[in-house]
């Protein structure tokens, strides 16, 4: 991994509503599809050591520490398959499992 995505988890809050939010802004097809697209990038050019997040804004995607998560969660395992949805107009994650 080049490039990271600098998110300061400390101004984030967490949130359960961002999903149902993303879903109803652009549909529930594409947002399975952006969700997809966040995994494969973790897939094709991350590591252990990254989660992909999705940028619920622009449906872009990007890697950020898992370390930097991990910590701010409280969790001391992430799942393969594990998306952070992140907003920075909201300032809130959430993170998704997948379970397909």
């Amino acid at each position: 991994m080049i490039n990271s995505l600098p998110v300061n988890f400390d101004e984030c809050s967490l949130s359960n509503d961002l999903w149902p939010y993303f879903i109803e802004k652009i549909g529930f097809i594409k947002a399975n599809l952006a969700v997809r697209q966040s995994l494969d990038l973790q897939r094709m050019q991350g590591s252990n050591s990254t989660v992909p997040v999705l940028i619920l804004e622009t449906c872009g995607t990007a890697l950020v520490s898992s370390n930097s998560v991990k910590s701010y969660i409280g969790l001391s395992y992430l799942d393969q398959g594990m998306v952070l949805i992140f907003s920075s107009k909201l300032k809130a994650i959430q993170l998704l499992r997948d379970n397909y």
